[in-house]
């Protein structure tokens, strides 16, 4: 199961991963965290329909602090 929904810490996190992923060729939507992730951050996410795998590595090699993963299903 692809776990889609990138965790962030901030909004402004949240933004920033976007646009680094947009520059990338990868597609990223922000929204709202769901409550049930069992992380605590500011309430947002990206969620990143395909390429999550190599979104996490583009993301974590530009220096996003990244709180972990989940999917749409699980939560």
């Amino acid at each position: 199961m692809n776990k889609e929904l990138v965790l962030l810490p901030s909004v402004t996190y949240a933004m920033k991963a976007k646009n680094i992923l947009d520059k990338s060729g990868i597609r990223a939507y922000i929204q709202r965290t769901p409550r049930n992730t069992g992380i605590n951050s500011c309430g947002y996410c990206l969620f990143v329909p395909k390429m999550t795998d190599e979104a996490e590595t583009i993301l974590r090699k530009s220096g996003i602090r990244i709180l972990g993963r989940a999917s749409r299903e699980d939560v």
